[in-house]
């Protein structure tokens, strides 16, 4: 579902939209023989694994991509294994698997460094001004983080603010209506927002290596069908070499998927940062994989917060050899 035809959501109840996208995914099986089932969500750095698909490194018969209309739904279809992949960001990866899903990291997507904001009317200058204000949060692990970080910053706690609860493609529609003073939020809502109005008061670049984006796969879909698995991993590289190989065609077609221009689309991208192959290794292999200690720190956080009931340790989600499944 692309951005340029979000207008679709709208049409269906929250419900209906998950009933609907469930029955979808579930109806594409389990034999080892078929396509294998990645759920996604809007978010720039998720969009190469689209390019990988549009221009045939992934194509239907290897992989069924369904691009749902938020990440709540896609974290819901992953947890119900409606798919077997799934674009996550780390601190949702940390609650499944303090759930007890079984699953690993298979590659890194990309690093927020601003690309996640927390976005303002006019009217609340700064961060202090948030006191009594109202926040539109998708009630998600990391609209939980970013609101519990932007509270800290602010010497804020939770009753002093009023939290209102919504999924992230309702946001620009709230702005438009007056119903929330700031939205915890990321592109490409954010960029919506911004063209409302609204301006950036807080964002992931102040605090730097805590929100990662991956792709996550069941653990016993990793081992009974890894080499299906990892030819994931190499058309993810693979696809990033062509963007680099071929840029104006791949920035084109991504923008013209997300509904935006190119020079929007390349905005957006300015918030993020994509780890190469090598980057991956870096961050999950090796005697101390690099995503290690912020995963760490960032457990300890969601335990002050409650979001976790207990600590996680983030090496049970890491394959010792995922250099082997990652480099072809």
């Amino acid at each position: 579902m692309t951005i340029a035809r979000r207008g679709f959501v709208l049409r269906f109840s929250q419900a209906g939209v998950v009933l609907f996208v469930m029955a979808m995914l579930s109806s594409c099986g389990k034999a080892p023989s078929e396509p294998l089932r990645i759920a996604s969500s809007p978010w720039p750095g998720y969009e190469p694994v689209y390019l990988a698909r549009d221009i045939g490194y992934l194509p239907k018969e290897k992989a069924n991509i369904f691009e749902l209309p938020s990440s709540d739904i896609t974290l819901e279809s992953f947890r119900n294994r409606s798919a077997d992949l799934a674009t996550l960001t780390l601190d949702e990866t940390l609650e499944l698997l303090a759930g007890g899903v079984k699953l690993r990291i298979l590659f890194v997507m990309d690093g927020s460094n601003g690309g996640d904001a927390v976005m303002a009317i006019p009217g609340v200058k700064t961060l202090a001004d948030l006191k009594g204000k109202r926040i539109a949060i998708t009630n998600i692990p990391l609209g939980v983080y970013m609101l519990s970080r932007t509270l800290n910053a602010a010497n804020l706690t939770r009753q002093d603010v009023r939290v209102i609860s919504s999924s992230e493609n309702k946001h620009a529609e709230m702005y438009k209506q007056g119903r929330a003073d700031a939205f915890v939020s990321y592109e490409p809502f954010k960029s919506q927002l911004a063209e409302l109005g609204a301006h950036v008061i807080f964002d992931s670049s102040q605090m730097p290596n805590e929100i990662f984006d991956l792709m996550v796969v069941h653990e016993d879909v990793f081992q009974a069908r890894r080499k299906d698995v990892c030819n994931v991993a190499h058309q993810w590289f693979r696809t990033l070499e062509y963007t680099k190989q071929s840029p104006e065609d791949a920035t084109r077609r991504i923008a013209e998927r997300l509904g935006v221009s190119v020079q929007e689309y390349q905005a957006m991208l300015s918030g993020l940062s994509i780890p190469t192959q090598q980057e991956n290794l870096r961050l999950l292999a090796g005697k101390e994989p690099a995503l290690v200690a912020p995963a760490n720190n960032l457990v300890q956080v969601m335990l002050q917060e409650g979001q976790l009931k207990h600590a996680v340790d983030i090496r049970q989600m890491l394959d010792a050899n995922i250099e082997a499944c990652i480099v072809k």
